[in-house]
Parts: structure tokens; sequence; C-alpha cells
């Protein structure tokens, strides 16, 4: 068996756990308290797992540049929901993850907005929204925002404002979180050359010429995505155990047993 088919084992281990405390969930204290927050936790259940498959697929079929792009969204999704993760355990309520489903849900409209505006200017050049509240007060994804308001709340949860957060969190007690970020974070910038076209990613191609070589790098990413994206089901297990101990604890345990396998060789 290679690296890739064992890491494909432990994660249909994952998945038949995931199964069983995933029914549980829609009927548990933490979804009545937590309606927003479980939201988000499902979103990136779903994206995390998508990922996560698609880097696996990939490095069997050797599409090197594929996967690099897929670790780096990957790095990412993890990361947002470390910040999800983090601001949770400092509130207990569920206000953070309706703010940032609404800010985010605004800026994204807004971002669409100015890219049509930047379109409209290549054929007029004086094309402008003069009054952008008015424009925006019947968009239902603004209720009542302004533009400014968006864009200063938006800016809290830019990707290098929560690497600034949790950076900051980590170090006033978990060194470990702290060093893997440090590892994370190297690597999602890295990475940076492949999304953008750097010359980098291509210098790093040819000095992967060799099916050994990329195997070895396919091996490492495999068994990172592994632990991300199961780490995201971890994670949020501990958030159901602090409402419904009872129901997820050993769901907990028994995960957490899986992860662990994947440093055993």
């Amino acid at each position: 068996m290679n690296e890739i088919e064992r890491i494909r084992e432990l994660d249909d281990d994952v998945f038949e756990e995931f199964k069983v405390y995933f029914s549980k969930t829609s009927a548990s204290e933490f979804v009545k308290e937590f309606p927003t927050t479980s939201i988000l936790l499902n979103m990136f259940y779903t994206s995390g797992t998508f990922i996560k498959s698609s880097i696996y697929d990939n490095c069997e079929s050797d599409n090197y540049y594929g996967v690099k792009i897929l670790y780096r969204s990957l790095i990412e999704h993890y990361l947002r929901f470390q910040f999800l993760f983090v601001n949770w355990g400092l509130t207990k309520s569920d206000k953070f993850a309706t703010d940032y489903l609404e800010y985010n849900a605004a800026r994204e409209v807004l971002d669409l907005i100015k890219a049509k505006v930047t379109e409209q200017q290549l054929y007029q050049s004086n094309f402008k929204i003069e009054h952008w509240d008015m424009f925006l007060k019947d968009h239902p994804d603004f209720k009542n925002k302004s533009r400014k308001e968006v864009e200063i709340e938006t800016q809290k949860v830019t990707f290098n404002n929560i690497i600034r957060f949790l950076n900051e969190e980590f170090k006033k007690g978990n060194k470990e979180m702290s060093r893997f970020l440090g590892e994370l974070i190297i690597d999602y910038s890295n990475l940076s050359s492949y999304v953008h076209g750097g010359m980098t990613s291509y210098r790093e191609m040819i000095s992967h010429d060799n099916l050994v070589k990329r195997e070895k790098e396919y091996n490492r990413i495999a068994g990172l995505s592994f632990q991300l994206s199961n780490s995201i089901k971890l994670f949020s297990l501990i958030m159901y155990v602090q409402t419904d101990r009872e129901k997820f604890s050993q769901h907990y345990h028994n995960l957490d047993k899986i992860l662990k396998q994947i440093n055993e060789k």
C-alpha cells in the first residue's frame, strides 16, 4: 500500500465516525444555542472535505500544480475555521458567526459591484456611482449597513488580520498551535506563486522533474491535508461537547485516535 492509499483509508475511518455523530448534531443543544455558528461549522466541514478530496485525486494523477493551488486554498479555509473556533471560545456567543456571515456577504456584493463599475469604465471612462449608500440601501445583504461600515468591519476578517489575531491568541499559551501556524503561513506564502503565476512555481516544477521527488511532496501535502480538513471536525466536536458532553465526547476521542494514526508509519 502506498502512502496516499493509507491516508485515504484513515480518511474513510474518519468519515464513518463522522456519519455517526453528525446525525446527532441537528437535535443538539449546541445548534439550539448557537444556530449561526453551527451553520458556519457545516460550511467549513463541506469546503474542507471537498478540497482535501481533490488534493488526494490530484496527487494520484500527478497534477503537481493543481495540488499546490488546492493546498493553499485549504490552508486558508482551515485558518478561517480556527478564527471562528477561537472567537467562539472567547465569547461563547452566536454574535461573531452572525456578523461574520452578514458582513462577508455584504462585502462580496460590494466587490462585485466595484468590478462591474470597472468593467463599465472600459467603455465609459467617467462612469461612477455617486451615492453608494442610496444605491445599496435596498440590497438584502446590506440590511441598513453603510458602505463605510461594511468596509471597516470586513477589514477585520481579511486573511492578514486573521493571521495576526490567531498569532496573538496562540502566543498566550498554545505554543504548539503557534508553531504550527508559523509553518502554515510559510507554506501559504510560498504557494502564492502557484496561484498568481509567479516564477518560483515554474522553477520548483522544473526542479521536481523526478517522480520520486514529486511523490515525496505529494505524501507530505496529502498528510497535512488530512490533518487540516479533519481537524475542523475534531475542533468542532470540542465545541459540541461544551453543551452536549454525553452525546459527543466519545466521538471526540474516537476521532482523535484516528487522526493520531497519520503519524504512524
